[in-house]
């Protein structure tokens, strides 16, 4: 057993870490408020509360055989939803007219790519996904992008890849919008297998706002639950 805890691969010890920080069983060790690595690596010590966490957490799932073993039921029934259409411009006016909710969010030309990273990683999380319009403030005022389609989408996609994990697929698409160009980006609903990280952090957007999972959240996403 020993021998084979070494032979594991160093990427697969940085999930199973990170899992149990998600759901509280360990925390990152600090001292002066700053959190202390050794060799580049974070260290981690137990937290006060004990709890039991089946193996098969780490392990995934196995083979069965249906014919004797069915697969049991599954929570959260219902078919899957598609991702979001992209809207008209008159289904854009009447978004900016309503304002921001849990699946549209306003981002103002300008805005730094890993801010929009940020909200896609957190409606990555979510049973619906959803749309962030690039090119309108926070009241709902069509500005324009400052950049084209072509320009932006490069750093977005590029940000997307270095600080959400694992591997998450949007769309970029350009509508226009009474003259001034949006940027409309597409995030796909929830898949219920991966639980997305942003910069090693589950986040989950609740309303118009994106917060960082509690443990008993980040254990229902882990277990094929929705949150929201």
């Amino acid at each position: 057993m020993e021998k084979r805890l070494r032979s594991r691969h160093i990427n697969n010890i940085h999930r199973d870490l990170r899992q149990l920080r998600d759901i509280g069983l360990i925390q990152e060790r600090t001292k002066d408020g700053a959190i202390q690595k050794k060799d580049g690596f974070t260290l981690y010590e137990k937290t006060p509360l004990a709890r039991a966490v089946a193996i098969s957490y780490f392990t995934g799932p196995r083979k069965v055989n249906k014919t004797k073993l069915p697969p049991p039921p599954r929570k959260d029934k219902g078919k899957r939803p598609r991702p979001l259409p992209l809207p008209s411009d008159k289904e854009i006016l009447d978004m900016c007219k309503k304002g921001e909710g849990q699946t549209l969010e306003f981002k103002s030309a300008g805005t730094d790519v890993r801010k929009i990273s940020k909200e896609i990683a957190a409606m990555l999380n979510t049973r619906e996904g959803g749309i962030i319009l690039y090119g309108v403030d926070d009241d709902g005022n069509i500005q324009g992008s400052d950049v084209s389609r072509q320009r932006f989408d490069q750093p977005l996609q590029n940000s997307v890849k270095s600080s959400i994990g694992p591997a998450a697929t949007i769309s970029l698409k350009a509508v226009t919008v009474i003259g001034y160009e949006l940027l409309v980006i597409i995030v796909p609903p929830w898949n219920r297998k991966d639980v997305y990280h942003f910069d090693d952090r589950v986040l989950i957007r609740k309303g118009t706002n994106t917060f960082a999972a509690k443990p008993e959240e980040s254990r229902k996403l882990h277990d094929g639950q929705y949150v929201i």
